[in-house]
């Protein structure tokens, strides 16, 4: 069974670091606009100092996506993972909104067992909403 490791160092007192606040490239600032609020997402900023860029917020979390200055391969860049506190929630937002997704069940040992929300974004980025761990079975 894997490991997480402490990740307290020599600066654990130290505040440097506050939050991760991700940027993603796209082509299509608009379809990925779209996209997000229909998972329920709010726009958090959007103005004419930066036209090419919408920041996205839900709680403690915070994004941005901005059109993309090249094209890129976003599937080799990185899988677009957010924790979600309700899979089911989640399913039946993708199905009002007419999302195409999958669902993994994931037990990797016992009394941990969790289900992700596969889908891709209009600019192709492999997006995962993962569940809380739940009972086995989900």
């Amino acid at each position: 069974m894997g490991q997480r490791h402490d990740a307290r160092t020599a600066f654990e007192d130290d505040n440097l670091f506050v939050r991760l606040a991700p940027v993603l490239n796209v082509r299509d600032l608009a379809a990925e606009r779209a996209f997000y609020e229909c998972l329920g997402l709010r726009v958090s900023y959007e103005g004419n100092e930066y036209p090419d860029f919408i920041a996205f917020a839900a709680g403690d979390l915070e994004f941005g996506i901005q059109r993309a200055a090249v094209r890129n391969d976003p599937p080799s860049v990185l899988t677009w993972q957010l924790v979600v506190s309700d899979v089911d929630a989640v399913l039946e937002r993708c199905r009002e909104a007419g999302l195409p997704h999958e669902v993994e069940q994931n037990d990797p040992a016992p009394g941990w067992s969790y289900r992700r929300v596969i889908l891709e974004t209009p600019s192709g980025y492999r997006l995962a909403l993962e569940g809380m761990n739940e009972p086995s079975g989900g």
